[in-house]
């Protein structure tokens, strides 16, 4: 039988504040086992660029990502929100560690052609080195891994969080029994984005396909469903998303 590990992906609104982020640890905190915490920038990202007058560019909610922006992806991601979260966890009892794509060449990437559409410094993943992933984990380290990720020129890229996530779970599927769950601010999939009640307990792809249609998914869902499919067809075995990390509670994810 494989040991488990959970692994918690946290972004958007929850990275925005000393409550969300307490919220967030506290919660993190109380899971058992092995474990993984995975973070994007939140709007701290688009907050520091505009403290530094540099320009933000969005297409369909994506970032592009120049010279300069990346420059303060690293700061945020890299620096500030993951050394904040390293210090937070280490003060609940834990022994964290802080790591990107780049330390120990642990995510690897391929910088995103410029067509259709030039993002500029984006990484799209192609390989998790699970080795020191599994080494950290084996000795009771907990990572906490930023969305950034590696190129084979070695250039360090801004890579979306869900999919490094995604990607970090499918590639720990191999050797562990893995629990994906994308942690954010509403308590799962809402029938109804007006009522935090609304949620859907168990949602197929053919539901999602649907609700696609129906334009009842909101945009800043959809790369969270798209990589909790992606991660169950890659031997994830449970992919959940909501706001309760105790239990683990929320929208779970099914292939059918």
């Amino acid at each position: 039988m494989k040991e488990k590990v959970t692994i918690v992906k946290a972004g958007g609104r929850v990275l925005d504040s000393a409550e969300e982020l307490n919220k967030l640890m506290t919660g993190f905190s109380k899971i058992d086992g092995k474990k993984v915490l995975v973070h994007g920038g939140g709007v701290f990202i688009t907050e520091l660029c505009a403290k530094l007058d540099i320009d933000t560019q969005m297409v369909d909610g994506r970032r592009i990502t120049s010279a300069e922006n990346m420059d303060v992806v690293l700061m945020a991601c890299a620096g500030k929100l993951n050394k904040e979260l390293v210090s937070g966890l280490n003060k609940l009892g834990m022994s964290a560690v802080g790591l990107c794509g780049g330390d120990l060449s642990i995510i690897n990437s391929v910088k995103r052609p410029p067509q259709p559409i030039d993002f500029g410094m984006v990484g799209d993943v192609t390989g998790v080195d699970i080795k020191w992933l599994e080494i950290f984990l084996n000795n009771g380290a907990v990572p906490v891994l930023s969305s950034i990720s590696q190129s084979n020129e070695f250039e360090l890229l801004n890579t979306n969080a869900d999919t490094i996530a995604a990607e970090t779970a499918s590639a720990l599927a191999k050797v562990y029994d893995v629990t994906l769950y994308f942690y954010f601010d509403r308590p799962g999939v809402l029938s109804n984005s007006d009522n935090l009640s609304s949620v859907i307990d168990n949602l197929t792809v053919a539901q999602i396909e649907k609700m696609k249609q129906e334009k009842t998914i909101h945009t800043g869902m959809l790369p969270k469903l798209k990589n909790g499919i992606y991660a169950l067809e890659n031997g994830v075995v449970n992919v959940v998303l909501g706001d309760r990390l105790e239990g683990l509670k929320g929208t779970k994810l099914h292939l059918k």
